[in-house]
């Protein structure tokens, strides 16, 4: 018999398999990014009652298969709710885009316990109350460093020249950071930034993500960078990410 296998989760998404089991995906914090089986799961309250959901700190207990990439999901214990997600729109838009942009940038067992702690924590400070832009952006630079794209923000990707100061930087998303303007190529398309944009942006990504709310006010800029150097390194479209933009209330009307 297979050894049982424990570990803090969360659960990012899940679907129905037949009439009575359910597959779902979890971020573990001790053994990445797996999928399992959970038999019974749709009419079983001892062993998944009110679990496999979103925005809900689990405990989840597993088999390895021996055939397969699917392990077998024993069962989960409930270790903490985050209520704020269920009673507040804005809240469940951004923690259902944490979990959507994880899911997207986490492969299979890979992601390590820095993935883990980041969506832990990002999710703990949503639950908290603390403003929501600020955060996500935080976690969207966070997690690109994570995951291994750690982007250059407060110096150019070329030369290295301070982009706080000077005639302003350039987003070269190919490049995964910013370039000063003799670093530009000739004829490549870019996207110029203010240096204040450049220093927003270096600090949300070097600060502790608990210190985000600190920042102020976060302009559109700055939250159009970070999202173009996440689409550009994600398997797969963020689908959550409509979701969030109908929820924010400086939306133009024809986006909400």
């Amino acid at each position: 018999m297979s050894v049982e296998i424990a570990s803090p989760a969360y659960v990012l998404r899940t679907r129905p398999y037949g009439e009575l089991d359910v597959i779902a995906t979890l971020l573990t914090q001790g053994h990445g990014k797996l999928t399992g089986i959970a038999k019974g799961a749709k009419h079983s309250r001892r062993r998944f009652g009110g679990t496999l959901q979103p925005f809900v700190n689990v405990r989840v207990v597993f088999r390895q298969r021996p055939h397969g990439d699917l392990v077998f999901l024993v069962r989960c214990e409930l270790l903490a709710p985050l209520r704020s997600f269920s009673e507040d729109v804005d809240r469940f838009a951004a923690g259902s885009y944490v979990l959507d942009v994880t899911d997207r940038m986490t492969v299979g067992r890979e992601s390590g316990h820095d993935v883990y702690g980041l969506m832990h924590e990002t999710l703990a400070l949503l639950d908290g109350g603390i403003a929501i832009e600020p955060v996500l952006r935080a976690f969207e630079l966070h997690l690109l460093a994570a995951s291994g794209y750690e982007p250059a923000l407060d110096r150019c990707r070329g030369c290295g020249a301070d982009l706080g100061r000077g005639d302003g930087a350039f987003l070269v998303v190919e490049r995964g950071g910013l370039a000063c303007r003799r670093c530009v190529p000739p004829g490549e398309i870019v996207r110029p930034l203010a240096p204040a944009t450049a220093r927003l942006l270096a600090r949300l990504a070097t600060r502790p993500i608990g210190e985000a709310a600190t920042a102020g006010p976060i302009p559109a800029e700055a939250r159009s960078v970070a999202e173009q150097m996440l689409a550009s390194v994600t398997s797969g479209p963020v689908r959550s990410r409509a979701f969030l933009m109908r929820s924010r209330v400086d939306s133009t009307p024809r986006v909400r």
